[in-house]
């Protein structure tokens, strides 16, 4: 069940501050007697609360839909006997402050003006998304977190939540991720956010579109080439007569195709906030040194094009040569950066064993 944390006055890291903060989120699970069974999960780029189970849109909020999201996105992963055991732990994830799917973010109302935010929504940081989750654990009462969980950006700010967090995080569990942006991201992340800058004073559908591109510039670093070829053996063609002469195999309808579903279930300011906070993360020296007392567990696939193998391995390194309890794991899969999301049986065994 969707639920909504409300509180006021939240600086940011900016130096703004939002008069009214609301985080949407779920639980799964019970809060044990010593209040230190709780994993908080953070989400990826585009991902949601809606974590596990069966959803409805919210009939009381506006948010964008479409038939992807009645199943949560981890479904396969978190539930009774599954590797995050919610006969065993109380499971906790919100959607990131600046989202779009029930947290106030840029199409919610601003409470000095009456409006939608829209563009004037603030700047946030990676730290005010998870300085806002710490204050939902609070108010749910953890003492305590047995892990903390992120895959793809989730992965980078469960990191940093650890460090800013002593002594609150027992273990860190890091998918898809590492500890810094590379060049390449970087590039890509200013070409999305040029993209969408561009669309911002256009028509509705204008707009759409830019946020359609936006997305497919992101997508192909989501799945390995392998993956992509499979998938696209069953796109409808996609038909533009500006763009047919382009489109001759079922990969381009494919990517047309992964562009346009998006405009259906996420917004275009919201992205931009939230790559935007991704452009800023850093993970300096001191930050290392406050992670001594955590257990950290990193999992990659060799196929990952989003975040390559050569960064789980770097935070393996860097965390191992200052003394820091790490464990670090390749998987074998063709299935790219999203086998997080795709294949449980391949990371059960060795998230189970950690979790113990």
């Amino acid at each position: 069940m969707i639920q909504y944390f409300d509180f006021d006055d939240y600086s940011l890291s900016s130096g703004e501050v939002l008069e009214k903060v609301r985080l949407a989120y779920t639980t799964q699970g019970e809060l044990s007697a010593n209040k230190d069974n709780a994993i908080l999960v953070f989400h990826a780029l585009t991902g949601s609360h809606m974590l596990s189970g069966n959803f409805k849109k919210p009939e009381n909020i506006e948010i964008p839909w479409n038939d992807e999201m009645t199943k949560g996105w981890w479904t396969d992963f978190v539930g009774p006997k599954k590797m995050f055991d919610t006969e065993k732990y109380f499971i906790v994830c919100a959607n990131y402050l600046g989202g779009c799917y029930g947290s106030t973010g840029p199409s919610s109302i601003n409470p000095k003006t009456g409006r939608i935010y829209g563009k004037d929504f603030p700047e946030i940081s990676f730290f005010d998304i998870e300085d806002s989750q710490r204050k939902l654990l609070d108010n749910l009462g953890v003492r305590k977190l047995h892990a903390v969980v992120g895959g793809s950006i989730g992965g980078l700010m469960a990191l940093e939540f650890a460090s800013n967090n002593v002594g609150f995080v027992s273990r860190i569990i890091s998918i898809s991720s590492g500890s810094r942006l590379t060049t390449l991201q970087k590039i890509y992340n200013l070409e999305q956010a040029e993209l969408i800058r561009l669309g911002r004073n256009k028509s509705k559908d204008e707009k759409n579109s830019y946020l359609a591109l936006a997305r497919m510039i992101a997508h192909k670093t989501y799945v390995s080439l392998d993956l992509l070829d499979e998938r696209a053996k069953n796109a409808t063609k996609f038909s533009n007569y500006e763009l047919d002469a382009f489109i001759n195999t079922p990969v381009e309808s494919y990517m047309m195709h992964q562009g346009t579903k998006f405009i259906e279930r996420f917004e275009s300011e919201s992205y931009l906030r939230i790559i935007g906070a991704w452009q800023k993360f850093e993970f300096p020296e001191y930050k290392y040194r406050n992670l001594e007392s955590v257990k950290v567990f990193i999992l990659g696939v060799d196929s990952d094009v989003c975040f390559y193998k050569e960064e789980q391995e770097k935070l393996h390194e860097d965390l191992q040569n200052r003394n820091i309890n790490s464990t670090y794991k390749q998987l074998k899969s063709n299935k790219g950066h999203d086998s997080f999301l795709l294949e449980p049986n391949l990371f059960k065994k060795d998230i189970e064993r950690f979790l113990s």
